[in-house]
């Protein structure tokens, strides 16, 4: 294992995310209200949670009507669709696969690394597979956006939730850490399903005006959102008030990191969430969200042991992976994983 690139774990010097220093979404205390009319938002996730979530940080300016009604449109047409709903993504996707045989050919690689009992052949269906994963958790973000809290709860179950019952009760807090894997996007709307305050991290993307409707999307469920540089300060605010925070830890953009063993090789995975557990004394709890059959399913480990920070996110890695395990082709390597790649 490497050495950790920055030696002083000092959360609040710290970009636990990674990113340039940009501000945060931080600002006054607001509830889950739309700050340009004032009424509360009308979301079938969002009204039920208002009174549990402590404060949430709402957009700057809301996406144009248009935006707003194009993804209103797509959310509903695909809930009518129900599972049909991909025919047109899983063909999107073999067609991206045949276009780029050489992308799929390095995910194949990547996968048979990962996995070395792997056949090539059965490296390269994989990798197909995971294309169509993908695509598929991108379109479930706007189908997740219809759903019910209700239906959430019915149709997608979460294993160990007795690990987050027993971090509210012994700490009033905890923190989700996610790898790139299955749709992180429904973990977040599971979650808050079931009455949990949530507080996570994304960063800007571009086109900028989808940027500004995924951030729409997220907060108006009861999402409290920051952007990477700075976030540190309004993370452990979150976590002292209450909140849970859900942090993906395998592709840092920056900020403080250590090489980690991870699915075959080694891994630079962003240190903050160890740091802030051994900060705050908030247990750090592995988790995946990932889907099978017809419904999606989390996973919540048990909390990783206390140790260094190397040693905690090394442990956290291991977890990961053998999470992971359960379903492999919604690994999505379509890009260089490992330090020693190229």
């Amino acid at each position: 294992m490497g050495s950790a690139h920055a030696p002083i774990y000092d959360p609040l010097r710290w970009d636990f995310t990674g990113g340039e220093a940009i501000e945060t979404r931080s600002g006054a205390a607001a509830r889950v209200n739309d700050p340009h009319g004032g009424e509360a938002l009308r979301h079938p996730l969002s009204a039920p949670l208002a009174r549990t979530v402590g404060a949430p940080i709402l957009s700057t300016s809301l996406p144009s009507p248009l935006l707003r009604m194009l993804w209103g449109g797509v959310a509903k047409s695909t809930q009518a669709l129900g599972w049909h709903r991909y025919l047109a993504v899983d063909a999107i996707a073999a067609a991206t696969s045949l276009v780029r045989p050489g992308r799929v050919a390095e995910c194949a690689v990547r996968h048979r690394r990962a996995d070395p009992g792997l056949t090539a052949q059965a490296a390269r269906a994989r990798a197909r597979a995971s294309y169509r994963e993908y695509f598929r958790t991108c379109l479930d973000l706007m189908w997740a956006d219809a759903l019910t809290m209700e239906t959430v709860r019915r149709d997608h179950p979460m294993d160990g939730w007795e690990n987050i019952a027993r971090a509210e009760e012994e700490h009033g807090s905890g923190i989700f850490c996610l790898a790139h894997f299955g749709n992180w996007d429904m973990a977040a709307t599971m979650a808050l399903s079931r009455g949990l305050a949530l507080t996570t991290v994304m960063r800007d993307f571009n086109p900028r005006f989808f940027n500004k409707v995924i951030v729409w999307a997220r907060e108006r469920r009861g999402l409290e959102v920051f952007t990477p540089g700075r976030a540190a300060r309004g993370l452990l605010h979150a976590l002292r008030h209450g909140r849970f925070l859900a942090l993906l830890a395998d592709i840092p953009e920056g900020g403080p990191t250590v090489e980690v063993q991870f699915r075959g090789g080694p891994v630079l995975f962003s240190t903050g969430p160890a740091a802030m557990a051994l900060h705050t004394g908030c247990p750090l709890l592995p988790a995946i969200c990932y889907r099978v059959d017809r419904h999606y399913r989390i996973l919540i480990d048990p909390p990783v042991p206390t140790g260094t920070v190397a040693e905690m996110t090394q442990t956290l890695a291991d977890r990961l992976d053998a999470l992971m395990a359960v379903a492999p082709e919604q690994w999505y390597p379509f890009n260089p994983v490992w330090t020693d790649e190229g």
